[in-house]
């Protein structure tokens, strides 16, 4: 630009470019990155002759010499992911400013030391500090006499300290001066915080334990892929934090840096992850690009409290794309790494997921347990947990839960007697590689149950009450609080989308999401087993099991306005707490209202409608359908709901066996929305017999909807009225 100093440089920061970047003004080569999670800086011409275009040739292509390996169970995908930032200064920049705090009882220790590029003679360094209320509390110039700089700031007394209940955040300015001329200024955000992880735990945050209570991220949303708007991150982030967790692990590579600010406001503690996840080790371009990946991570994100551990590998147990790959190898790295985290920062902790030979290797280890899912019974969890806590010294237990499809509800059992027979005997609750994903092998709830969110309310309720109770255990994390895409599961209700989250990948809850805001958190809870259940079919006078998930003292139930009695929450009882009913429904619809009762004396009510169905029905030979108006998840613009619903010749609803249902729509000028969520893909899996797509814009003329499944193919007749439609099967 014109109104430059003639002196002034120009740069251009880029987040993140997936896979391999080159970036070219013209025909010149001016910068390049490899890796596609960590940020990389170019400088630009700070005047040119003519415009020039600024052109990025970025590359996601399969490479066994970059991590993460195209083996993961998540998509690698490519493109500017993340933001592009265009800055000035003068002839010399601050590269990175690194601070190094220690507290002592009531003092903090500060020092702060950095790399200065194309330094010179004259520089000077003015440091200011602000307490979280915007007081100065340190205000110092400092000389430069290198590129490198070591400078011991005043200590403070009695910082206020970081916490998840009190993220007190500081403010630092630092501008770069040549005379009285500001060449280059920076802002940190920092935070006090001491904590200690001893051997046989537990977890001690600023002296006091602190049970790490967490869940799992990728950097994914429906409609965005890996490039989520910031606000989106915000929103996620929140609502983790409102879901009681104070904890989170970044899966499986370092991700934003809005994640990492987010974080720090909210008081999320944070497990942050280098890339290495699965593929084995290559040889000496592998190994070094791996160690330059560890150290921009570090680097670039040092300065957030919220990060406590650097994870530097994941899941490195797994077939390798390099032929001459071998434990050993995968370890001489691993100890490598552990030595360049230490060197690059020796305040933090080094972590590791499921590696057995690395156990030793890392500060912090998870084995893989995934009780009543992809192996053994979660009844077992305890007994499990107990012993890889004897086993390993310091261990938080990364990934638990499993799969729900949403919608699918029964009141069980829901897995057949052999397979509860055989899981009985199980005491391995390991994923092995390559289990997961086959049709072969033991009897294992992944593979064998009904993946009802039924089901997994139990799972994951049985897990909560276990961990809770664990006075040694450190912390463990749930996968994953929201679904994701990936290339692999093309098998799963939502094919290529891993359904562990407690909400779906448009980031709407689940019933979990109240399970654990009912276990963990004050914010008032009270939640029926499930918005998504409208039709229940079963024998006539069978009693109907309701579940409120709710931490009010005391809970009611009315069914259709009529009380069925208060019941007092028991935190240590199964299922719900306590909150359980068998409710006698006569055929037809239904409203339950419960009615929390809070410690305060205020109240909080859910009201769902429910239509029960006196069964047996009939084999299912067609559908019925309805279409309503609603809003397109991640827009809000207006869409249109058809759902459909398998039904016997009497036209009765039938909920099982489920069907996968392919859609086609013809004639409509909107179209199909398919993100990979239960009510927008174009290829679901029924959910107690029904299925739903949405449409968006609503169409103005009547149109066709194409069902296909098996021997249930249909085509449907629509019109935006819902009294003009009609159904013809084939």
């Amino acid at each position: 630009p014109d109104h430059l100093p003639p002196h002034h440089r120009v740069w251009l920061e880029v987040e993140a470019a997936a896979m391999k970047a080159v970036v070219y003004l013209g025909d010149r080569r001016i910068g390049g990155h490899l890796g596609g999670y960590t940020a990389f800086t170019v400088e630009l011409p700070a005047r040119l002759p003519e415009p020039l275009p600024l052109t990025f040739h970025v590359d996601n292509r399969p490479d066994p010499q970059l991590i993460p390996s195209d083996m993961s169970d998540f998509f690698l995908y490519g493109g500017l992911t993340r933001n592009l930032w265009l800055y000035t200064t003068g002839p010399a920049r601050i590269d990175h400013a690194l601070f190094d705090i220690d507290i002592q009882e009531e003092e903090a220790s500060i020092v702060l030391r950095g790399q200065i590029i194309d330094w010179r003679p004259g520089l000077r360094l003015h440091i200011q500090l602000h307490d979280p209320a915007h007081h100065q509390v340190i205000d110092q110039i400092a000389p430069l006499t290198s590129a490198t700089f070591h400078i011991p700031l005043p200590p403070l007394s009695s910082p206020q300290r970081w916490s998840p209940e009190h993220p007190a955040l500081y403010t630092a300015t630092l501008q770069l001066m040549q005379g009285e001329e500001v060449w280059d200024a920076v802002e940190e955000r920092l935070g006090f915080r001491s904590f200690q992880f001893p051997e046989g735990g537990p977890f001690y945050l600023n002296g006091q334990r602190l049970l790490l209570m967490g869940t799992h991220r990728h950097e994914d949303w429906a409609g965005f892929g890996s490039a989520v708007p910031e606000a989106l991150t915000r929103q996620e982030l929140t609502m983790i934090r409102e879901a009681g967790f104070n904890f989170i692990r970044l899966g499986h590579y370092p991700q934003a840096p809005a994640v990492l600010e987010t974080c720090d406001e909210l008081g999320l503690i944070v497990w942050e992850e280098l890339p290495w996840c699965r593929g084995g080790v290559g040889g000496e371009t592998f190994q070094q690009q791996t160690k330059t990946m560890l150290q921009e991570m570090i680097l670039q994100h040092y300065n957030h409290p919220s990060i406590i551990f650097w994870g530097l590998g994941n899941e490195l147990d797994w077939e390798s794309e390099h032929p001459d790959s071998s434990d050993e190898k995968v370890l001489a790295l691993l100890q490598e790494l552990h030595t360049l985290a230490h060197n690059l920062d020796p305040r933090r902790l080094t972590a590791l997921r499921r590696f057995e030979p690395g156990a030793a290797v890392v500060d912090v280890y998870s084995p893989s347990i995934w009780s009543g899912w992809y192996r053994g019974r979660y009844q077992d969890y305890e007994q499990v947990l107990t012993q890889a806590m004897a086993r390993y010294p310091r261990l938080i237990h990364a990934e638990w839960g499993g799969d729900s499809h949403v919608g699918r509800h029964n009141q069980g059992p829901h897995l057949p007697p052999e397979v509860e027979t055989a899981l009985a005997r199980e005491w391995d609750h390991s994923e092995t590689p390559g289990l997961a994903l086959s049709d072969a092998g033991p009897y294992r709830p992944s593979r064998d149950s009904d993946w009802s969110e039924s089901y997994m309310l139990d799972v994951m309720e049985w897990h909560l009450q276990t961990l809770l109770r664990q006075p040694r255990l450190a912390g463990a994390l749930q996968w994953i609080f929201k679904d994701f895409g990936t290339p692999l599961r093309p098998e799963n209700p939502i094919p290529y989308v891993n359904q562990k989250g407690l909400v779906d990948r448009a980031a709407r809850p689940k019933d979990l999401y109240y399970l654990f805001r009912a276990y963990l958190t004050h914010i008032p809870t009270c939640h029926i087993e499930s918005p998504t259940w409208p039709v229940r079919v079963d024998e006539p006078d069978q009693p109907q099991r309701v579940r409120v998930y709710s931490n009010c003292v005391r809970v009611e139930l009315f069914l259709d306005g009529r009380s069925l009695g208060s019941k007092e929450r028991n935190p240590a009882q199964f299922p719900a707490a306590g909150l359980v009913w068998w409710v006698n429904m006569a055929p037809g619809p239904h409203q339950l209202r419960a009615v929390g009762h809070c410690m305060d004396g205020t109240t909080i009510s859910h009201v769902i409608h429910q239509q029960f169905v006196p069964g047996p029905v009939g084999q299912p030979t067609g559908w019925t359908h309805r279409i309503q108006q609603t809003r397109h998840p991640l827009t809000g613009d207006e869409a249109l709901r058809v759902e459909v619903q398998m039904v016997d010749a009497q036209g009765r609803p039938v909920i099982h066996p489920e069907r996968r249902v392919g859609f086609v729509v013809e004639g409509a000028q909107g179209w199909l929305i398919d993100l990979g969520i239960p009510d927008g893909s174009r290829l679901v899996e029924t959910a107690n017999g029904r299925a739903s797509i949405l449409l968006s814009p609503p169409p103005t003329t009547p149109f066709t909807l194409h069902l296909a499944a098996q021997e249930l193919s249909t085509t449907i007749l629509l019109s935006p009225e819902p009294h003009s439609s009609t159904s013809t099967a084939l």
